[in-house]
This record gives structure tokens, sequence and C-alpha cells, in this order.
């Protein structure tokens, strides 16, 4: 049992257990101090940021409250994890932080390959949801409030989750398991940590409730038992997770990860606002979300395949200079 609890996959099991089951303690005293502070915010004059925040609060849902509970919980745990999966002999020396920062020409370039296989592939898909009719020009599209509401979270969430999937855990899983067995790992568990993500829209019966928490882990859980659901978010973020560190594989960097990332991110918010579904289209086709169906599937694996071949061009011409 104790060798079983050293393996690096089994650590990274505990870890995400670990944060779920603390944001659902957390998760019922954080809503109740952020609608205690809205509450205050209404008859009271604060200053301007804790106006700002209270406002935030104020129209969260406690699903985001558990969401926020959920970070929180796992950048907590994340030191930690990081030292027990620490190298303990045959450490090699990193280059300085400068260097490793820098993306330098080759770096820009896989920067700006990754956004554009991955924006442009989802706009061609969305081009064809169009000509299907299942999708439409949303009535209040304004392309400014769009831009701004799809660029910020697009670089954010690209170069955290990059820096923490394809950074850190990529290098400590490497350490013991080999280039195929590290991608699968991983991919698994960056597709179960989205996968497992709190459910929108659906209410708890008294989220200031001790157990609310663990009512919303019970509701997570339930995705599961949806085969529709299951296969066609869970096997599409499984994709998305292996094209990315086949990609930190080939290139030794996560210039072209980030680039992808980023470009995904910004696609699914941007088209968020652009559209609107119509029609009936087939769920198990496309489920009204460009992560969910086979057509997205499809074209995520189009994308997979036409990068294999930029980074074998790009290997071409490096032996060549």
């Amino acid at each position: 049992m104790a060798r079983l609890l050293q393996h690096e996959l089994v650590k990274l099991f505990l870890f995400i257990l670990c944060s779920f089951l603390g944001a659902a303690i957390v998760a019922p005293h954080l809503y109740a101090w952020g609608k205690d502070l809205a509450a205050e915010a209404a008859v009271s004059e604060l200053s301007a940021p804790i106006e700002w925040l209270a406002n935030k609060c104020d129209r969260a849902q406690f699903s985001r409250y558990f969401n926020r509970g959920l970070m929180g919980c796992a950048l907590l745990g994340l030191y930690p994890l990081i030292r027990s999966l620490k190298k303990k002999e045959g450490h090699q020396t990193k280059p300085p932080i400068k260097k490793r920062l820098s993306p330098g020409p080759q770096g820009w370039k896989d920067l700006l390959a990754g956004i554009v296989f991955s924006a442009g592939f989802l706009t061609l898909l969305v081009g064809v949801l169009y000509c299907l009719g299942w999708v439409k020009t949303s009535d209040d599209f304004v392309f400014a409030k769009a831009f701004q509401k799809a660029i910020i979270p697009a670089i954010i969430v690209a170069l955290l989750e990059e820096w923490l999937f394809r950074g850190v855990l990529y290098d400590v899983l490497m350490r013991k398991l080999n280039a195929v067995q590290t991608i699968i790992g991983l991919s698994l568990f960056f597709a179960a940590v989205h996968f497992l993500s709190p459910p929108k829209g659906i209410a708890i019966a008294d989220p200031r409730a001790a157990l609310a928490g663990f009512e919303m882990l019970e509701l997570i859980g339930q995705k599961f038992l949806a085969a529709s659901s299951f296969f066609g978010v869970f096997l599409t973020l499984f994709v998305v997770g292996a094209t990315l560190a086949y990609t930190r594989f080939k290139t030794g960097k996560l210039w072209l990860a980030i680039g992808l990332h980023a470009g995904w991110v910004f696609s699914l918010k941007f088209t968020n606002k652009l559209t609107d579904p119509v029609g009936e289209p087939h769920s198990l086709l496309y489920n009204n979300s460009l992560m969910d169906g086979i057509f997205p599937l499809i074209t995520l694996v189009i994308t997979g395949l036409c990068l294999s071949f930029y980074l074998r061009s790009r290997k071409l011409c490096a032996t060549q200079d």
C-alpha cells in the first residue's frame, strides 16, 4: 500500500480528490461570506474595489463559489504535490528563468502557429454549423464586448494551465514514465479536471448548509452516468489534452501549446457571444457547444493531424539549416 501511494499517478489522483473535497467544505462558507458582503454593500458605502467585489458576489451562483473554492484548494495543495514529486537524484540544472521566459524567434512562430491552427479550425467548424442551420448570429452581438470577454480569459487560462499541466506536471511524470504513458496519463487527468466542473444553472436547495458542497459533488458525479456527456465532452477534452502534451513532447517547450490553448479558449468564448443555437441538431453530432459532439471531436482530431505535419516540416527545416 505504501508503495502504491508513492506512484506519481496515484499522487495526482489524491491531489484532485483532496481539492474537490476541500472545495465541498469551504464553498458554503465562501457563499455565505460573499452574500453577506453583497448585503452590506447594499446598505453601506464601501470603497470602490469592495463595491466591485460585492457586486460580483451578489450575481454569482453557488457553482461559481464552488469553482473558486476548488481553485483555491488546488493552489494550496500544488506546492506539497510538487515537493512530493520532486526528483531526488540525477537532477538537471534548468536554464536561467529569463531564458525560459523568452520565446525567441521559433517560440513566437510556434505561438502564432498554435493560435492559427486552433482558432482557424474552430472557425471553420462554426461556418459548417452555420451552413447546416444549427447556429445563427446573435441579435445582441457586439464585437468589442465579445472580444474583450474572450481575449482576457484566453491569455490567463492558457498561461496558467500550460504552466501547470504541460510544464510542472509533465516534467514530474516524465521522470519515471515514458512519453506515451506521460501523455496519456496527463491527458486523462486534464480531461477529468475540466469534465468535473460544477454544472451551471443548477440550484442548490440551501447553499449555506454545511453539506451544500457535497450536494454539488453529487451533481458533478452524475455526469459520469450520462453516456452522451461522458463520451462527448470527456473524449473531446482528452483529445485536447493529448494534442497539447504531444506538442510539449515534440517541441520541448510550451509556446505551441500556449498558442493552441489560447486559440481554443478565445474561439469558445467569442463564439458563445457571436452565435445562438437554432434548429434541432442531433446531440451526438453537435450539442450546442464547440467542445461537445462528433463534429467538434473530428475538428480537433484534424487539428492534431495538421499539427503533426507542421512539426515534421519544422524539424525538416531545422535539419536543413
